[in-house]
């Protein structure tokens, strides 16, 4: 029955992690071409199938010019999230949400950024891919290899800081 219980939480902390995350992703795609002025005639924050039967996990259709901030989106609300949860978590030692907000404070953003950071190698439709050509491609590797690897570093002190406290 324990286990049962357990495989139950991890189940339903996987569908959060991959809603908050893709939702998170094409929102900020959303959010930051309307920044940039651009119209966003479509925007599906969750996976389905199209008309021709093939998968999304999730797309934002932009109606006029955008620039590549537009494509860096979903990387600097992965930094914005990064940095909140860092903050609450320097200054709550004990919360109650511990492991929601570890949750998707930390891991949601390392999904994203290794997710896209991989895809940019071989996926020519992918965000880092685009941003590669767009880009200094040394400024774009050093930008998600440092948060990614900051992030790590981050998520096994609070990890080990949460523990000690317990």
């Amino acid at each position: 029955m324990k286990f049962i219980n357990i495989l139950i939480k991890c189940i339903v902390a996987l569908v959060i992690l991959f809603i908050w995350t893709n939702a998170r992703h094409e929102g900020s795609h959303a959010l930051m071409a309307s920044l940039e002025g651009a119209s966003v005639p479509e925007c599906k924050l969750f996976p389905g199938i199209h008309p021709n039967g093939s998968y999304y996990f999730g797309y934002v259709l932009i109606s006029g010019g955008t620039s590549w901030l537009t494509i860096a989106g979903p990387f600097f609300s992965d930094l914005i999230l990064l940095l909140i949860t860092l903050t609450i978590l320097i200054w709550k030692r004990n919360i109650k949400f511990y492991k929601i907000i570890f949750l998707l404070g930390f891991i949601s953003p390392l999904i994203d950024l290794l997710y896209n950071y991989q895809g940019g190698f071989w996926r020519t439709i992918s965000d880092v891919y685009r941003l590669n050509e767009l880009l200094p491609k040394a400024i774009v590797h050093f930008y998600f290899i440092s948060l990614i690897i900051g992030t790590i570093s981050l998520m096994f002190f609070f990890r080990k800081r949460r523990v000690e406290s317990v």
